[in-house]
């Protein structure tokens, strides 16, 4: 007897997850913000945010592992240490509010995101701080245990820290991949990963690593500004349909 077909919301979270790895590889800005909304669609919100924080920690270890040697262990301190109180503070969060909150938050923190791209600018680069580098922990440890994205606050700390490139992608991959497991840990200690969730994931996984894979060699061959750019349009349509979908 033969395994069982996958049905469409299967089939959904592997087509999503595999964007969302190849739009990570790309771009480095977290093909979450893609997956999610696509996902949400079918999934409801508590069972999403536990797996796409599962994808999370696949699609940022594939990354690290190209980047890790460039990893600022000693940023990482403070940022680790923030995100302990902010994944409690996030877990809180995902287990006393519905789902239409919070897919209401994912719409507003995608249309805030796109906002912040187009806007921030650092006019001298800072210095590393426990201080800065704290408070970014605690609001990607927020912010990725409620609704599975934390990258804009430790993002923000890499820019104003001035980061080269392979410093930035090295300590983010790296300092994602533990506060992701993290993550994980408490999700799982609270009884999210139910049958249903753990299902999807053996479908999205893969699809993430093959979609990060396969952006690798793709990165050399496209403009990665005009990438971005459309990506950050596909990023505003999908914040609009999260909260047109939560209000509706």
């Amino acid at each position: 007897m033969g395994a069982p077909m996958p049905d469409t919301t299967s089939l959904l979270v592997f087509f999503a997850w595999l964007v969302g790895g190849f739009v990570s590889g790309v771009s480095g800005i977290g093909g979450a913000m893609v997956a999610v909304p696509v996902a949400a669609t079918v999934i409801p919100m508590h069972e999403l945010v536990p797996l796409s924080c599962i994808m999370n920690v696949v699609m940022d270890g594939c990354i690290a592992l190209m980047h890790y040697r460039h990893c600022r262990v000693s940023a990482m301190w403070p940022m680790l240490a923030g995100s302990i109180p902010g994944a409690l503070a996030g877990l809180y969060i995902l287990t006393v509010l519905p789902g239409t909150v919070l897919q209401g938050a994912v719409g507003v923190l995608l249309l805030y995101y796109v906002y912040w791209q187009r806007t921030f600018r650092v006019r001298g680069p800072g210095r590393e701080s426990w201080g800065f580098g704290g408070a970014a922990g605690f609001g990607a440890g927020l912010l990725g245990t409620a609704i599975s994205f934390d990258g804009p606050p430790v993002g923000a700390y890499g820019l104003y820290a001035g980061w080269s490139p392979r410093v930035f992608l090295g300590t983010l991959g790296v300092f994602f991949v533990i506060r992701g497991t993290m993550t994980c840990l408490l999700q799982a200690g609270a009884g999210l990963y139910t049958e249903a969730v753990i299902d999807y994931a053996m479908y999205g996984i893969p699809a993430t690593i093959i979609g990060t894979v396969c952006a690798f060699p793709v990165v050399r061959l496209i403009n990665v500004g005009t990438f971005r750019r459309m990506l950050m349009g596909v990023i505003v349509l999908a914040g609009l349909v999260c909260l047109w979908r939560a209000v509706a």
